[in-house]
C-alpha cells in the first residue's frame, strides 16, 4: 500500500543544495545538486520493513524540487531495483545539458595542402587496390604570385546549455586566431580576412607567422619520409635522392649529395654531386647542369654541362655547351660544342659526338624521314593516278621541309669538338654536315671542325669553344692562302731570278770571246 503522506525538506551546502523526502518508517530519498547545478544524485534508503517510493512518485519529487532538465528514466528505474527495504542506492538521476564551446578562429586555407603526385611519377603497386604512390607525401603548398592562400575564419560563439533546474549556462566562446603576416603575404577582402601570396613559392607557417617563402630545404636524404618533391621556388637537398623520387623545382635545384635513379625538373641550374641513373634516371633542365659525374642517365638541357670527372653511358642532347673529363659510351648532342679531356675508351666502346646542331632538329628529321618512308611505301603500292599525283606532292612537300631543317643554322651553333688529351677508337664525331668514325686512338690537344673546303673533319689546333668554329675555319683557310701565296711569291722569285741568269750567260761569253788577244 503506498504511503500517505510525506514530509520534505531541503538545506544549501557547499557543494550544492540537498533536498529531503521521507515517508516515516518506511524510506528516506535525498536528492543531491552540484553547485553548478549540472547533475542529481538521488540516495535512496529504505527501511526494514518498509516500502520505497514509486517511480512516479520519484518523478514527482524531482519535478516538486525544480529538476526538469535531463531525468533518467532508466536512472530512477535502477535506484528502486537496488534500493529494496533494509538497504540503500545512490544513481544520477538527472543530467544537465553542458554548453557546446565555439570553434577557435582558424585559417582555412584554400586548397589543399596535400598537392598530387606530377602524372609521370614512379608509383609503387598494391595488387589489392591498385597504383598507390607511396612516394607522394608532399605536405606543403604551392602557390603562384597574387594567389589566393586562405581566408581567416573568425571564431563562433559556441551553443548554451542548460542545467538540471533548467536555468542557462552560456558558452564559452572561440577564440580568435592570432596569426601575424610575415614575408610575400598580404590581406585583403571587405573584412580582411583573406591572405594572398605576393610571389611564387610555398605556404609556410612558422609559429604564429604565415610566409610564402622561395626556398625548401630539406635537412637530409629525399627518401619515403619526404616524398617526391613539386615547388615554385628552389630546392636544396643537403643529402642524398634515393631511387625512384622526383623533384620538380621551378627556381633551380641543389643537391649536396648524389642522385640514384630519379626524376630531376627545373627550368632554373640544376647541381649535384654525382647521378647513378641505371639506365632510368632523367634530367630535364632549363638552365645549366653542374656535377661530378652522370652515368647511365637521360638528360635534356637548354644550358651548359659542366661535368667534373665523367659522363660516362648517358645520352646527352642540350642546346649550349658540354664540357666533361671523360665522355665514354652514350651518345652527346651539343649545339654550342664540345669540350672533353678524353673521349672514349680504350677498349673502344662506342660513342656518338654531334656538336653545332640543334637537337630539337635532329628530332624533326627523324620525324620527317619516318614520315617520307611511309610515304614511299604509299608511293610503291599506289594504282590510281589521282593518288599518285598526291603522294607525289606530298613528297616534295616532305623533301623540302627536309632540305629547310638541314640549312637550319641557330646564332650561337658551334660545330666544334675540343679533345685536350686523347680520343680513342670506335668514337664518332659530326660537326655540322660532316662525320667520321675513328678507327685509331688520336692524340690532342686539338679541335675537331669542319673541312669546308674540301668536306670531313678537320684537325686544326686547340682554341676556347669561345671562339667559334667559324673563325678557326677562316683563319685557317686565310693562312693556307698566305702560305700558298708566299710560295708562289717564293716560287715566281726563283723563276725570275733563274731567268736573269739564264739571260746573263750568253752576254758573258760574248765579252770573253770579244777580249782575248789573237793567236800570233
Amino acid at each position: 500500500m503506498e504511503p500517505t503522506s510525506t514530509t520534505a525538506s531541503s538545506d544549501a551546502k557547499q557543494d550544492g543544495q540537498r533536498f529531503y523526502h521521507a515517508q516515516p518508517n518506511s524510506y528516506q530519498l535525498i536528492f543531491n545538486l552540484s553547485s553548478d547545478e549540472m547533475e542529481c544524485i538521488a540516495h535512496l534508503d529504505v527501511h526494514q520493513g518498509g516500502t520505497p517510493p514509486s517511480s512516479d512518485q520519484i518523478m514527482a519529487f524531482l519535478a516538486t524540487d525544480g529538476i526538469s532538465i535531463g531525468v533518467s528514466d532508466d536512472a530512477v528505474a535502477q535506484l528502486l531495483v537496488q534500493a529494496l527495504p533494509g538497504r540503500s542506492a545512490t544513481y544520477r538521476v538527472a543530467a544537465g545539458q553542458p554548453p557546446l564551446p565555439g570553434e577557435d578562429g582558424r585559417l582555412e586555407y584554400t586548397f589543399c595542402p596535400l598537392e598530387p603526385p606530377p602524372p609521370d611519377s614512379n608509383k609503387d603497386t598494391d595488387d589489392a587496390d591498385g597504383a598507390i604512390d607511396f612516394r607522394s607525401v608532399q605536405q606543403f603548398i604551392n602557390v603562384d604570385a597574387d594567389q589566393e592562400i586562405g581566408r581567416i575564419i573568425p571564431p563562433s560563439n559556441g551553443t548554451g546549455g542548460k542545467t538540471v533546474r533548467g536555468k542557462p549556462v552560456p558558452p564559452p566562446p572561440g577564440k580568435p586566431l592570432q596569426l601575424k603576416l610575415g614575408k610575400n603575404v598580404r590581406i585583403a577582402g571587405d573584412d580582411d580576412s583573406l591572405l594572398i601570396a605576393e610571389i611564387h613559392g610555398r605556404v609556410k607557417l612558422d609559429g604564429d607567422t604565415i610566409h610564402v617563402v622561395e626556398e625548401y630545404v630539406v635537412d637530409g636524404d629525399v627518401d619515403f619520409a619526404v616524398g617526391n618533391i613539386r615547388f615554385n621556388g628552389f630546392v636544396e637537398v643537403r643529402g642524398d635522392v634515393l631511387d625512384g623520387f622526383q623533384i620538380n623545382a621551378s627556381k633551380g635545384l641543389k643537391i649536396t649529395g648524389n642522385v640514384g635513379n630519379c626524376r630531376l625538373i627545373s627550368p632554373g641550374n640544376i647541381e649535384f654531386c654525382g647521378m647513378d641513373g641505371q639506365g632510368k634516371g632523367s634530367i630535364l633542365c632549363g638552365g645549366n647542369i653542374t656535377a661530378n659525374f652522370i652515368h647511365e642517365s637521360a638528360i635534356e638541357c637548354s644550358g651548359t654541362l659542366q661535368i667534373n670527372i665523367e659522363l660516362i653511358n648517358s645520352n646527352v642532347r642540350t642546346r649550349g655547351a658540354v664540357y666533361a673529363g671523360m665522355l665514354s659510351g652514350g651518345s652527346c648532342i651539343a649545339l654550342e660544342g664540345i669540350d672533353v679531356k678524353k673521349v672514349g675508351a680504350p677498349s673502344g666502346v662506342k660513342t656518338k659526338l654531334h656538336a653545332g646542331t640543334d637537337y630539337h632538329d635532329l628530332e624533326r628529321l627523324q620525324e620527317l624521314f619516318a614520315q617520307l618512308e611511309v610515304l614511299h611505301e604509299s608511293i610503291s603500292q599506289a594504282k590510281e593516278m589521282d593518288a599518285l599525283n598526291r603522294l607525289t606532292a606530298e613528297k616534295q612537300r616532305l623533301t623540302s621541309s627536309i632540305v629547310e631543317v638541314r640549312k637550319r643554322r641557330p646564332p650561337n651553333a658551334n660545330p666544334k669538338v675540343n679533345v685536350r688529351n686523347r680520343l680513342y677508337e670506335g668514337v664518332t664525331v659530326q660537326v655540322g654536315g660532316s662525320v667520321e668514325e675513328f678507327t685509331a686512338q688520336l692524340e690532342g690537344p686539338l679541335s675537331l671542325i669542319e673541312n669546308s673546303a674540301e668536306g670531313g673533319l678537320r684537325q686544326v689546333a686547340l682554341s676556347e669553344l669561345s671562339v667559334h668554329a667559324d673563325e678557326v675555319e677562316r683563319a685557317y683557310l686565310d693562312d693556307q692562302q698566305r702560305r700558298l701565296a708566299e710560295q708562289a711569291a717564293a716560287q715566281e722569285a726563283e723563276r725570275a731570278a733563274a731567268e736573269a741568269d739564264e739571260a746573263q750567260q750568253p752576254e758573258a761569253g760574248t765579252d770573253n770571246q770579244d777580249t782575248q788577244p789573237a793567236d800570233p
